[in-house]
């Protein structure tokens, strides 16, 4: 029988808090819950590796603070909240890059059905955030484009570690992308236009779960071979 450590029950008491607090209180306490729950992730993440990916770290130090920022005043932070998450897409895309191989990616794969769906689904959803975003945020419509950018850039990177059929767990980071895409839809919306208490517990359900389960591919998920400076990759 596997032994429970003292960060993996750190981490469920965190994780049970968020959701207490996104359920019963008000949501402001979320910047106080959320940053113990990443800081839990944080160290799991920093008691089990061999070799610590300083990438992984920056975007988790990224997100704590984006999360406070989305906590406690989320029109006023905006444009701050904007950059922060595209620091954690870059940092988790750079995190992951050892895991790309570019010469076992097939051509073809960039015109596969399911690519091409995605790929549609993306940019209708890019159009849709900022069609209702253009009006509320007039002010921060380059940061809010470079969120969106960094966010499709990494979820293609996902996909293509996950195509290249390399690896058994490359189906998590398709469901931490997926996650993140019914976050990044969901919050704007959630703390602009329609607030419902439901969709707080969601998409922070979502937010720790995303997080989480990156954080578990990096743990379980060793690359094929380290980067070598005469072969080509991301």
């Amino acid at each position: 029988m596997k032994k429970i450590k003292v960060t993996d029950i750190l981490f469920y008491l965190a994780f049970l808090v968020v959701i207490i607090v996104a359920t019963f209180f008000d949501r402001k306490y979320l910047a106080y819950a959320l940053p113990l729950t990443i800081f839990s992730i944080g160290a799991i993440y920093l008691c089990n590796t061999k070799k610590i990916n300083l990438w992984y770290v920056l975007s988790l130090v990224s997100m704590i603070f984006c999360d406070v920022l989305i906590y406690t005043d989320f029109i006023f932070n905006f444009s701050y909240i904007c950059i922060l998450t595209s620091l954690y897409f870059i940092f988790c895309t750079i995190a992951i890059r050892k895991y790309l191989f570019i010469k076992t990616v097939q051509r073809s794969t960039f015109l596969s059905i399911p690519i091409l769906i995605s790929s549609a689904l993306v940019a209708y959803l890019i159009f849709s955030i900022s069609q209702l975003l253009i009006d509320m945020v007039r002010e921060a419509i380059p940061e809010v484009v470079f969120c969106l950018f960094s966010s499709t850039v990494y979820m293609l990177v996902a996909y293509l570690i996950y195509m290249q059929d390399t690896y058994r767990d490359g189906l998590k980071l398709i469901i931490v992308s997926c996650l993140c895409i019914f976050i990044i839809s969901l919050l704007p919306i959630n703390e602009l236009f329609y607030f419902n208490n439901i969709f707080t517990v969601l998409i922070n359900v979502a937010h720790v779960l995303s997080m989480y389960i990156f954080m578990k591919f990096l743990l379980e998920t060793t690359p094929e071979k380290t980067i070598d400076a005469n072969e080509r990759y991301l």
